[in-house]
């Protein structure tokens, strides 16, 4: 199968997830938003991602392209019945694009944190009750598309995994992050010392000791994510 990929930098890709995805076969079609948003052709694709970015659901004046990708999404989810996996602004654009509301969080939450189940949805079996992940993020859904449901939250975001209906599916944090991936985010201009003057040197110098600590956890939380949802795609 074949799943386009909206990244909104060549550096802020599906990270661990490509590994999966290449050893079952599939391919990912990376579309680089904005400049090649407007040549995206949802005719040639079984799936959709939408991945993270530094920039805000509600900049649409701002930033015109960024109507056009909602518009995408809409169009892919509504229309097309696509199946669809949102990462942090991959999650917010589709709350947005469903009617639902992002707006700015009370509190951020960067660095590694932890993320606690409702119950035992389908999308996190497998998944520890509470379990850790990375985050980066300044906004969250503070309002569900009609017919969403929460499948995990934590003590400042309550939307943290969102399920709307049986083919979309968004996680608030950063699903894909292993040690590789932050390295190459680390390429992306002044992003570590954005992250520096976010959680402070101490943590970001013993950062990739946390993920290497944190490893099996978040192998298996990937695993679980991937398999989870690729196992819809089939039924």
């Amino acid at each position: 199968m074949r799943f386009l990929v909206i990244q909104h930098s060549d550096k802020e890709h599906a990270g661990a997830f490509r590994a999966m995805f290449a050893r079952d076969g599939h391919q990912l079609v990376p579309c680089i938003a904005p400049r090649e948003i407007n040549d995206i052709d949802l005719g040639d694709v079984d799936g959709l991602w939408v991945l993270g970015g530094p920039m805000q659901v509600w900049q649409t004046e701002e930033l015109p392209w960024l109507a056009r990708e909602i518009e995408v999404i809409r169009h892919a989810v509504l229309d097309r019945k696509m199946p669809y996996f949102g990462i942090c602004l991959g999650h917010q654009l589709l709350a947005h694009a469903l009617g639902g509301k992002v707006s700015q969080a009370n509190e951020s939450e960067i660095g590694l944190h932890h993320v606690e189940k409702h119950g035992d949805p389908p999308l996190l079996s497998g998944v520890s009750s509470r379990f850790p992940c990375f985050q980066w993020h300044s906004a969250e859904i503070s309002r569900l598309p009609e017919g969403a449901e929460i499948l995990a939250a934590s003590g400042r975001c309550g939307v943290q995994v969102m399920q709307w209906g049986t083919t979309a599916s968004s996680v608030q944090f950063h699903a894909e992050m292993d040690a590789a991936t932050l390295r190459d985010w680390y390429e992306i201009e002044e992003c570590e010392e954005t992250l520096r003057q976010e959680i402070g040197d101490e943590a970001v110098d013993r950062v990739f000791d946390d993920l290497a600590a944190l490893e099996a956890e978040l192998g298996s939380l990937q695993t679980s994510l991937y398999s989870n949802w690729m196992s819809r795609l089939r039924a």
